[in-house]
């Protein structure tokens, strides 16, 4: 073999040696953007860590990804829920004093259901940011630390003798807006009726007489003649969880009072569609 010839052709392809120089390149200067992107590591302790994955729970903050958890583990006591996070570098509010998170999950509420997305994504923590030093451990909360959904409301009570299809977060509406929810279905001492309570947005309130009608809403509403029929079919959320209506037929009595009992009615009455009531303070 001539050594000049092999030279030479080495030296003619010299390019092709470019391509891994510039692979290496390309590899370091994204492990430094990586590496400069990442912001602190923080640990998050919670009662329960059910669904939380680690390399796929995120950390989010007003619907924006601001971290995501890295491992999850068991405390040294067992009685814990560790979950390590990384934050992202924008994000260094969320590893100081103050700083709150929680694990958000379908619930139900007076403002109806929420945290639906989580069903298909699952769980994701949401955070609040702090205000103080540096901190990196937090004691995380299973819900939002915000005010009693019930608080702002009025509660009734209304008797039946069979639930049938009504349950806690079914919606109570009016005219087909949701005002209120069901909060507790229980059995009365004599367990020969049962109970049910709703509870009302307190701005509400006045929509509720004495003489007020409450029944249950049906998915499909069927009335058959020899001449004519009609078939009326409500929407999905009525045909999936059924729920309650309301309203006040003509002359409106004075406004119910809390706790007040009312029938639960089977069906709706009859020519309630003609009812218009003036219902103001």
């Amino acid at each position: 073999m001539n050594p000049e010839k092999t030279v030479r052709k080495i030296s003619s392809h010299w390019y092709v040696w470019l391509f891994p120089v510039f692979a290496v390149l390309i590899s370091a200067w994204l492990l430094v953007q990586y590496l400069t992107g990442l912001g602190p590591k923080i640990e998050i302790s919670f009662d329960d860590g059910s669904r939380i994955e680690a390399e796929k729970t995120r950390l989010s903050y007003r619907g924006v990804e601001i971290g995501s958890v890295t491992d999850v583990k068991l405390s040294e006591d067992q009685k814990k829920v560790i979950v390590h996070a990384r934050l992202k570098k924008d994000a260094k509010k969320f590893a100081e004093e103050g700083a709150k998170y929680w694990i958000v999950t379908p619930k139900v509420s007076i403002q109806g259901i929420t945290g639906l997305e989580t069903l298909i994504e699952g769980p994701y923590i949401a955070a609040q940011p702090g205000d103080g030093g540096e901190k990196t451990e937090f004691q995380g909360k299973q819900e939002s630390e915000t005010d009693d959904p019930l608080e702002d409301t009025v509660a009734y009570r209304l008797e039946t003798a069979n639930a049938e299809s009504i349950n806690p977060g079914d919606n109570v509406s009016f005219r087909g807006m949701n005002v209120g929810t069901v909060t507790k279905v229980t059995l009365s001492k004599t367990a020969q009726t049962l109970h049910i309570q709703i509870n009302l947005q307190s701005k509400y309130a006045r929509l509720v007489r004495t003489n007020t009608q409450f029944w249950r809403k049906v998915g499909v509403q069927a009335k058959l003649g020899l001449f004519k029929s009609e078939l009326k079919i409500n929407s999905l959320e009525t045909l999936l969880h059924g729920g309650i209506e309301m309203f006040t037929p003509d002359p409106a009595g004075e406004i119910a009072k809390y706790n007040h009992k009312f029938p639960l009615l089977s069906s709706a009455p009859k020519d309630w569609q003609k009812w218009n009531p003036s219902l103001e303070k």
